[in-house]
């Protein structure tokens, strides 16, 4: 939503000195990684003009991949919620170590606002040998742009501004886990959300608690040995309107009843013996894990007989990922299908999301579902404390459905992307005092669209195309690329919704491989800040300007662009030592003096 001219006028003088790339910033190869203006000099600029901050993450999403989801969903005519955002700019994502950017050293960089080492940094700076000389095993503890010991999360947290996490796929995933936890590596989900829940090392309670933790893995809370909740528990939970007990596994992982063989007796991943559902029980979370259960809690904040302003509540809808990112061909062969459903649907009847008919995964809530009760969460506890939220919401399935080539589960996550876009525009066309910002880290599969001309025979089902030929080839020989359709390899093709004539034009996807690649990502914004995609940042939008814009939202201040190649070195130890007013910045505290 445009600003009024003379906001715009006014802020873009203000941000200029500050935020804008320099012309000489293109330096020379071997030149010092030096851009933007010096803070030493400028200082930090602080604007009166301060809001909620939802920072939205739809992974490995670019440009063809959205266009891929409006085609299918909306139609080649018409507008996605993605569209609808009024900014937008180009987004330049490469790590200090690699130009195609990686789940968890993107996370990081979004978080910290520095760029990272791409394959292990996870909230820290590991694999950083080449720069600091440290053990390439270790994680390097690092600070934030503004000097803080976290992330830009963390820091509002500390400072008592509510924060929440939400994802669609494991919560201890990068783009939500790499902003409240910090580890050597993103293999290690046990010690990612026992710091979300219990603090990170070193901080423990001075690291306030997220008021929304929402996502999958609820084995990774659990011991293993822990047995399954009984038919008889998830009854009586039923009547009497209660949550599960939190001594049980709710869910199985998907498919495990269709295997016809005897099922396992206990779940839960933890090796240490710790139920971090009990843990969080006590902390204050409200702990949900069934579709009922979240239904339940939502209708008791909308009629008031829980007070959301004071409400924790962590969310666990699946054993892992609420996706399955497997091909089409797999699931189908597992099993995963919905009888239930029309197999001429547009979605299928593939099981995508959640588990099989009959389990307490089935049908979760989706990412736009969470979205839209954690806002009004965050909002309510906004309004008792007087500070501004801060959310990072990440659409995992698209990255991890793109990374498996399952065309149907890519068009799918798209839709969930634009359901949870929808929540935040409309959430912030309430709230003008909110900054709704959305960029992907790489292209997951980098899918394009392969459309069939409807003046010729479709075919029954879609073929291949022919790639990277060379011309010495024996005819016929030339490397073919299998395209998808809407049941994968050699299934009927996708149909267009009706373009603006009413034709539902036929189309296949083909996919340029199962890895990220370094793909057209378009950063696109509504609200408070918006318009600095379109004025200052307009010709250049980094990785580390998520950092910059969130902070700006929040705290009112505009960061210069990191001089630094890498992140400052924050010891393990100073961090169980740390300024106690690092914690809680005081925001009547002037900038400069701290």
């Amino acid at each position: 939503m445009r600003r009024p001219t003379r906001r715009r006028t006014a802020l873009g003088a203000t941000m200029a000195a500050v935020l804008a790339l320099p012309a000489a910033a293109a330096a020379a190869p071997g030149d010092d990684f030096v851009l933007g203006a010096d803070r030493a000099a400028t200082g930090q600029r602080t604007l009166d003009d301060t809001g909620n901050m939802i920072f939205i993450h739809p992974d490995g999403t670019d440009a063809a991949y959205w266009e891929a989801g409006r085609i299918y969903w909306n139609g080649p005519d018409a507008n996605s919620q993605w569209d609808l955002l009024p900014e937008a700019t180009v987004y330049r994502g490469h790590m200090a170590d690699q130009l195609t950017g990686t789940s968890n050293g993107g996370a990081t960089t979004h978080a910290f606002g520095y760029k990272v080492d791409g394959p292990g940094s996870f909230g820290t700076d590991s694999g950083a040998e080449d720069v600091t000389g440290g053990d390439a095993e270790a994680p390097r503890f690092i600070e934030g742009l503004s000097g803080y010991p976290g992330s830009w999360l963390r820091e509002a947290g500390n400072a008592g501004h509510p924060i929440g996490i939400i994802n669609d796929g494991d919560i201890a995933e990068p783009g939500t886990g790499a902003f409240l936890a910090e580890v050597a590596s993103r293999d290690d989900p046990n010690g990612i959300v026992q710091q979300i829940v219990q603090g990170r090392p070193g901080f423990g309670d001075r690291d306030q608690d997220a008021a929304v933790v929402m996502g999958g893995g609820e084995e990774n809370f659990l011991p293993a040995g822990t047995p399954y909740c009984t038919t008889e528990q998830f009854r009586r939970s039923e009547r009497r309107g209660r949550s599960l007990p939190l001594s049980c596994v709710a869910h199985r992982p998907a498919g495990a009843t269709l295997t016809g063989g005897e099922l396992p007796a206990t779940g839960g991943a933890r090796t240490d013996g710790l139920n971090l559902l009990q843990v969080a029980a006590r902390e204050g979370y409200t702990v949900v894990r069934t579709r009922n259960e979240f239904r339940r809690l939502s209708g008791q904040v909308e009629t008031g007989r829980v007070d959301a302003g004071r409400l924790k509540v962590l969310g666990l809808f699946a054993d892992e990922d609420i996706f399955n990112d497997e091909p089409e061909e797999s699931l189908i062969a597992r099993g995963l299908v919905d009888a239930s459903v029309d197999p001429e649907a547009k979605q299928t009847n593939l099981v995508l999301f959640g588990s099989e008919p009959g389990t307490p995964g089935y049908r979760p809530p989706t990412a736009a579902d969470m979205n839209a009760f954690g806002l009004e969460v965050l909002q309510a506890h906004a309004e008792r404390t007087a500070k501004p939220f801060g959310l990072v919401s990440e659409v995992e399935s698209t990255d991890n459905f793109g990374n498996n080539n399952n065309g149907i589960g890519a068009l799918l996550g798209v839709d969930i992307a634009n359901g949870v876009i929808r929540a935040a525009r409309a959430f912030q066309a309430d709230h003008r005092n909110t900054l709704v910002l959305t960029a992907a880290d790489s292209s997951g599969g980098a899918p394009q669209v392969y459309g069939y001309n409807v003046d010729e025979q479709v075919p029954a089902a879609v073929g291949s195309i022919p790639v990277n030929p060379t011309g010495a080839e024996a005819a016929g020989a030339v490397p073919q690329n299998p395209l998808d359709g809407r049941y994968g390899r050699g299934s009927a093709p996708f149909r267009a919704a009706p373009d603006q004539f009413g034709q539902e034009l036929p189309f296949a996807l083909a996919w340029t491989g199962g890895p990220d690649f370094n793909g057209g990502i378009v950063t696109r914004a509504q609200g408070l800040n918006a318009e600095l995609l379109d004025t200052t940042l307009f010709d250049r939008f980094d990785n580390v300007d998520v950092y910059r814009m969130a902070y700006l939202t929040l705290f009112g201040e505009a960061l210069g662009y990191p001089s630094r190649r890498t992140a400052p070195t924050r010891e393990a130890a100073a961090s169980a030592t740390a300024d106690p007013g690092l914690p809680g910045r005081d925001p009547a505290r002037p900038a400069a003096t701290r």
